[in-house]
């Protein structure tokens, strides 16, 4: 490895340089060795276990530890981009273990064996700065908290009976236990690593894990847009309809995808605020949009909260760090001139310009869109970007000839949009084709504007096409809505006209005015305001134009009263001073709840068997609950979908008087939707009728006919068979289901149960609370205790401090962090968050990263303009 701050080499693959294996030199590279070997064998092993394809697995499982050895520096990267795309638990029926336990251990597999034998000729040598160091109490706190994690696992086995290993174990069993507690050992396999990654190449290391948590949200946020577009429809905000996206850990209820935003959406923001490309910043502004709007469809009050409450924050750390930047002058260390110019702090003036255009906007959009729909809002829409890209000419004629071109342009547009709304009247959709006519108008003028001129004509007709444009948005609202949507959008449109007057008659109120308007990076600006606009927009349709968050907000007192009465539920179960201390173990609060807790958490439950001939078969019970439908506890497997017509079901069975309730439905997760489904009533049989063997009977059902299944090809719907049982703490015994649809295809796999749960998977769509304590220090208090609370807690609050005001303050993720660890913080107040492995893994990788991140020359932020 060359010495920081020498050229790299730039030869070979991919530009990797000389690529050559050397035998370790030194105890940590002989450490690395081992632990890449043992990470091998583990996933090796896992992946010839998938229950998908084992040779495909470890085919994958190869090719991730081959590019991990290649790039070991953005081990990050390579881990963060596809987690939240890959969990195939509802095809798998894996829970224990998962993809993401694959994707730790072939990039440390790789990246270790690569720091090891000295794979790369750029990171081949020690470097003399290290960008992630730990203090020596900072490392007692880790090793505490790893030792709390792995002492609390210990309590779960023994909670449940005694460690006993199964791939497809449940919640109340030892595996979970494993479950829960992972995701701290799979960061800190990997953090010596990311440490000696972070000393060959800080740059490297930083960005490979800026662009694998922003890939990561562009993923997740695209798996969002698209569960929205099958199932319910983009702008359906009326659909009792919550989104999942693909984070399997929701199919008993719970926040994965709440967290996950939070998690990842800071840093998409900051890499928008610091890029210079257009085409990065491009991309970076779709995937923020897109975020946006994933974050709206959660439904979510804990995500509403939480991203205003960690942004704000990341904001002003941002500003601050430029300030130091700037005031430590163009060779700071802590600047990066690679990144180029940003754009001039906005002076307080043009602040209140701002917040007061931002104010008006929030405010005509709410009154639009009552009166006017969409149709009004996207005309209201096209008003402000022609607002926000006014030339900066218009402020170069003297203050009495602007007073004169707006006065003269306000009554000419008054004309004109008077001769409009007469024309709409008598000339059906005259109304939108003039909106087109004085938009066309307005980017017309815009065009022909000449920088550094003074033409008081120029501002006069500038300022008579965008008024009648103000004039024609309030047609369009008046055509749609009638009388309705006239009044609210005059009222809207009087409000940016004012808005309008008065900051071009005082320069110093647009916040577009001056350098930062013109300059190189001034673009980024209006860029900026326009994506403000559609997410306010946003909001305001998802306000607006349904019903079922405006009912999430008016019922926030109640289910606030729920959650209390939950959590004191919950921590009644604790036993005892040694429980409250040290805690009753990972992943025990589901059967500690079922057998302590009140009725309705005694939920339903599966478990394989093996009968007296040695055969096996699944033992399905029911809750003590009411068997509400969205409360059934199913059990599921995703199939293709069946040709149209009858579905023949043969099940073999037996049970003291229960009803298995079988359907095949268009379902993600939780909400099932076009479904066909049967019932089939198993009870002993009469003392006159023979006696089968074992008591199992053959019973057969019809489902059906069943329409055509599967969506659309540009928006598929995945295909759900369920089995349930709708008789409050009934049990069933099923030995073997099969299932044909119309064309005498099979449907099923594993149907007999002989490769145990393979591709069945559970869920419960909507009695959630029992899965869950919903709360994440009421979590750790639960499974860990004070202790383990304590611990976690100071962590947490010593990497916000570090980050905000200490030695990490000028790294440049460190805004960033901090906000995801605020938002992490907010939404953990109402749901449990760390008993989803993925979301634990990217809440530890920041928590400890955030621990010994620190900016080094070279890194922070960009040379002020």
């Amino acid at each position: 490895m060359a010495a920081v701050g020498t050229p790299s080499a730039s030869t070979g693959l991919l530009g990797l340089g000389q690529l050559q294996l050397t035998l370790p030199g030194s105890r940590l590279q002989w450490l690395a060795l081992a632990a890449g070997l043992g990470l091998g064998g583990i996933g090796a092993e896992l992946a010839w276990h998938h229950p998908l394809s084992g040779p495909l697995a470890l085919a994958a499982w190869g090719a991730v530890a081959l590019l991990a050895a290649l790039f070991w520096v953005k081990t990050p990267l390579l881990l963060m981009a596809p987690l939240p795309v890959l969990g195939l638990a509802p095809w798998s029926g894996w829970i224990s273990f998962e993809e993401m336990d694959l994707l730790v251990t072939a990039c440390g597999c790789g990246g270790y064996l690569a720091y090891a034998l000295q794979l790369n000729a750029r990171d081949r040598a020690p470097a003399w700065r290290h960008a992630l160091v730990y203090s020596p109490a900072v490392v007692v706190l880790i090793l505490a908290l790893a030792l709390s994690a792995a002492w609390s696992m210990k309590r779960g086995f023994a909670d449940a009976g005694g460690f006993v290993f199964g791939w497809f174990q449940g919640y109340h069993e030892a595996m979970n236990s494993v479950r829960n507690a992972k995701a701290i050992f799979l960061v800190l396999a990997l953090l010596p690593l990311w440490t000696a990654a972070a000393a060959a190449r800080p740059k490297g290391f930083s960005r490979g894990l800026l662009l694998g948590l922003v890939l990561a949200l562009a993923g997740g946020s695209a798996a969002a847009l698209w569960e929205r577009l099958a199932y319910t429809g983009l702008l359906d905000f009326s659909t009792d309809y919550r989104t999942t996206a693909l984070f399997w850990e929701m199919h008993v209820g719970g926040a994965a995808l709440d967290g996950f935003l939070v998690l990842t959406l800071p840093f998409a923001l900051l890499a928008l605020l610091r890029t210079r490309s257009p085409w990065h910043f491009g991309v970076g502004l779709a995937i923020v949009l897109l975020a946006a709007y994933a974050c709206l469809t959660t439904f979510s009050r804990g995500v509403y909260l939480a991203l205003p409450l960690g942004l704000i924050p990341m904001v002003l750390l941002a500003d601050a760090q430029r300030r130091r930047a700037a005031a430590q002058g163009a060779e700071s260390s802590h600047i990066d001139s690679g990144l180029g110019a940003v754009d001039e702090p906005m002076p307080r003036a043009a602040k209140i310009g701002a917040l007061a255009m931002a104010a008006a906007f929030a405010l005509a959009a709410a009154l639009v869109f009552g009166g006017g729909g969409y149709r009004g809002l996207l005309a209201l829409f096209f008003v402000m970007v022609v607002l926000l890209t006014m030339p900066a000419s218009l402020w170069l004629p003297p203050v009495g000839q602007r007073l004169t071109a707006l006065v003269m342009g306000g009554l000419l547009a008054l004309v004109l949009g008077g001769a409009s709304w007469a024309l709409s009247l008598a000339v059906p959709y005259a109304a939108y084709v003039l909106n087109a006519v004085a938009l066309a108008c307005c980017v017309l003028l815009r065009w022909r504007d000449e920088p550094g001129q003074a033409r008081p004509v120029y501002v006069l007709l500038v300022s008579t096409c965008w008024f009648w444009l103000l004039a024609t948005m309030v047609i369009v609202a008046d055509y749609w809505g009638g009388t309705a949507g006239r009044w609210t959008a005059l009222t809207a449109g009087l409000a940016l006209a004012g808005i309008w007057a008065a900051m071009l008659l005082e320069p110093r109120l647009w916040p577009l005015q001056g350098a930062g308007s013109t300059g190189k990076a001034g673009w980024r600006k209006r860029a900026l305001l326009v994506a403000g606009l559609l997410l306010v927009m946003s909001i305001v349709a998802a306000l607006g134009g349904g019903a079922y968050l405006r009912d999430r907000v008016a019922t926030w007192k109640e289910d606030g009263q729920t959650r209390l009465t939950h959590w004191r539920e919950g921590l009644r179960l604790l036993h005892g001073g040694q429980q409250w201390l040290l805690g009753r173990g990972s992943g025990r609060f589901v059967p500690s709840n079922f057998y302590e807790g009140p009725t309705s958490a005694q939920i339903g439950d599966y478990r394989q068997r093996t009968d007296e001939n040695g055969g096996t078969y699944l033992a399905l019970t029911a809750g003590q609950h009411t068997q509400s439908y969205g409360g059934l506890f199913r059990v599921s497997q995703r199939i293709a979908p069946p040709a149209p017509g009858a579905v023949q079901v043969s099940l073999v069975g037996r049970a003291a008087d229960a009803n298995i309730a079988l359907e095949i439905c268009e379902k993600n997760l939780l909400y099932p939707d076009n479904c066909s489904s049967s019932r089939i009533l198993l009870k002993p049989p009469q003392a006159d009728e023979a006696q089968p063997p074992g008591g199992w009977q053959t019973k057969h059902a019809k489902l059906g006919p069943v329409p055509r299944l599967g969506g659309d090809w540009w928006a598929p719907r995945f295909v759900t068979f369920s089995m349930s049982l709708d008789t409050r703490g009934g049990r069933v015994d099923i030995a073997s289901i099969e299932m044909q649809d119309a064309q005498g295809r099979p449907l099923l796999r594993n149907g007999d149960f002989s490769h145990e749960m393979a591709h069945w998977f559970f869920s419960s769509d909507r009695h959630h609370l029992p899965w869950h304590i919903k709360n994440a220090a009421l979590h750790v208090l639960f499974e860990q205790g004070l202790v383990g609370l304590a611990l976690l807690g100071g962590a947490y609050l010593l990497a916000l401090v570090r980050l905000s005001f200490g030695r990490g303050r000028d790294h440049p993720l460190a805004p960033a962090i901090v906000a995801a660890l605020i938002g992490f913080g907010v939404v953990g107040a109402f749901d449990s968050l760390l008993d989803a492995p993925r979301i634990g893994f990217i809440f530890f990788t920041l928590l400890l990263l955030g621990l010994g991140l620190r900016a080094l020359p070279g890194e922070g932020v960009a040379r002020v303009a």
